[in-house]
């Protein structure tokens, strides 16, 4: 109900005044249908003016002339006497305020309160005229009567009631129509009981129609009111979410749920992902484009409609033009134009990600070789233990034979340069996905994924012949260099690689003990 709800604001025609609010904002309207204070119902008849003005000037000419036309009917009864010359000016004065209620309703300033009193001019002559008519007939006729209820009837009926006076005075004709009839005429009481009855029941019905219409017209107004402004607030919340989306230094994505198109990117985010502005047009592309990793969007995806949100989540995704970056994500379930949207926000660090993993190289790598260090070694190791799921890796220990004599002999600088060609003749020699890494001073580990046993000692007889074929040369230095290599098998079930380098360093020691310059299997002497 709208009584619930307080006055909306009035149109800018109205007078911005205290007596505009209403006394009880619950119940802005009157027991007639109008409302408290003068200000809103004068707002409310300009805004309903042009179906107003319709019907009074329909009153004003078609009721002024209907009545000088009941002249005619004055002449068959009143001609040549003085009381016909009476009557025909009173119809001409109906005729005339008929006339001026035509013009008021038609000028176009719009003027309520000349509206009114026009009206209610037009309404007590009709009365006045009417009760002359009456006199001067000479007696009381039940036609009489009867026209005169009938023209209240159709006051309570057709005409718009704009103040208290258009109600009261309707009640107000049939009560000098009784005095007449009665004090005047001595009208039976027969008549009289009729025409009560008659009267009562036009009143009833038309005093009801007529609050009725006049409460739901203005009602109508305020809820018209109550969507307009509903309508301008959204309209004005819908723009300052449209700039602070449009200006927010954050890149943010809107989406639908469904396919994943783009409705929007802010310029934030248009300068992320599309600075060429390949995508400008809403649809042009969608979401899925700018994942680098389909995974990583089905998980965001199953997670947005699962709990209606994701994230923060670090995703590497692409641009327009294909180039990778790593984001912060986080992604919201929302409703978009009455449809299921997603908004995505986007926080770049990619600089951040790359520090990130240039620290992961530098704790996992060795310095000099720029091969696995040991730690990075065990890592790699363990996450392919992890995923092994066909042939079990093999393990090479391998140790450089009499590298302190090296140092000893042509100093560090040249020690360091051997390791950097040792490193380099041992990865070309070993296959793709084959992990080698330094451990230890001269000392290196590789690691075979599904290899067995027999094609390890195969890989580790290649790496001994490849470093001890030709020997290297350094800084003008000739450096003969050999390998003592041990070799084992990871078992079934280890999945953590110690066990298996302490075989392969037993079988390596072996080797040194044998001679140097040759491959031991630890699982064959076992």
């Amino acid at each position: 109900m709208l009584w619930s709800r307080p006055l909306p604001a009035l149109p800018a025609d109205a007078p911005q005044q205290h007596g505009t609010a209403a006394a009880d904002p619950a119940h802005p309207l009157t027991r007639l249908g109008l409302f408290h204070h003068q200000a809103d119902e004068d707002a409310y008849v300009r805004s309903a003016w042009a179906d107003i003005a319709a019907r009074l000037q329909l009153l004003g000419l078609a009721g002024g002339a209907v009545f000088v036309l009941a002249s005619i009917v004055d002449w068959t009864k009143l001609h040549g006497t003085p009381e016909f010359w009476q009557v025909l000016l009173a119809r001409l004065a109906v005729l005339a305020l008929g006339l001026h209620l035509w013009h008021v309703a038609g000028r176009q300033d719009r003027q309520p309160a000349a509206l009114r009193r026009a009206l209610v001019a037009f309404e007590i002559a009709g009365i006045v005229g009417f009760r002359l008519v009456n006199l001067a007939y000479g007696g009381y006729s039940p036609n009489q009567g009867m026209s005169g209820l009938l023209m209240v009837l159709a006051f309570y009926t057709f005409v718009p009631m704009l103040s208290r006076w258009n109600f009261w005075l309707l009640p107000l004709s049939t009560a000098t129509l009784f005095i007449q009839s009665a004090w005047w005429y001595g009208a039976s009481a027969r008549d009289l009981a009729a025409l009560a009855v008659i009267a009562l029941f036009v009143h009833a019905l038309g005093w009801t129609a007529a609050v009725r219409s006049a409460r739901s017209s203005r009602q109508s107004w305020l809820e018209r009111l109550r969507l307009d402004r509903e309508m301008d607030e959204r309209r004005v919340a819908e723009s300052n979410l449209r700039h602070l989306f449009e200006v927010c230094p954050v890149p943010l994505v809107l989406s639908q749920q469904s396919d994943g198109s783009v409705l929007r990117l802010n310029r934030a985010a248009q300068t992320l992902l599309d600075p060429a502005q390949r995508h400008t047009a809403p649809g042009s592309a969608r979401m899925a484009g700018f994942y680098a990793d389909e995974a990583t969007r089905s998980a965001i995806t199953q997670a947005l409609r699962s709990s209606g949100e994701a994230g923060p989540v670090d995703v590497r995704m692409l641009t327009s033009s294909g180039q990778g970056l790593h984001v912060l994500l986080a992604a919201r379930a929302l409703r978009f134009d009455g449809k299921p949207a997603v908004l995505t926000s986007l926080v770049e660090i990619t600089e951040r990600k790359q520090r990130e993993q240039a620290l992961a190289r530098q704790t996992q790598t060795d310095a000099l070789t720029g091969l696995f260090n040991r730690r990075g070694f065990f890592d790699r190791a363990e996450a392919l233990l992890q995923a092994q799921h066909g042939t079990l890796p093999s393990l090479l220990l391998l140790d450089a034979d009499h590298f302190k004599r090296v140092n000893d002999t042509h100093g560090h600088a040249v020690g360091d340069a051997v390791l950097l060609q040792l490193s380099s003749r041992m990865a070309a020699a070993l296959r793709e996905g084959d992990v080698l890494a330094r451990i230890g001073g001269e000392e290196f580990a590789v690691l075979l994924p599904d290899t067995p046993l027999g094609q390890a000692l195969h890989l580790a007889e290649r790496l001994r012949e490849a470093v001890a074929r030709h020997a290297l040369r350094v800084h003008g230095v000739r450096v003969s260099m050999s390998l003592s290599i041990g070799v084992t098998a990871l078992h079934p079930g280890e999945r953590r690689i110690d066990a298996a380098l302490s075989r392969a360093d037993a079988a390596m020691y072996r080797a040194k003990q044998s001679g140097r310059n040759r491959v031991e299997c630890a699982d064959a002497a076992a």
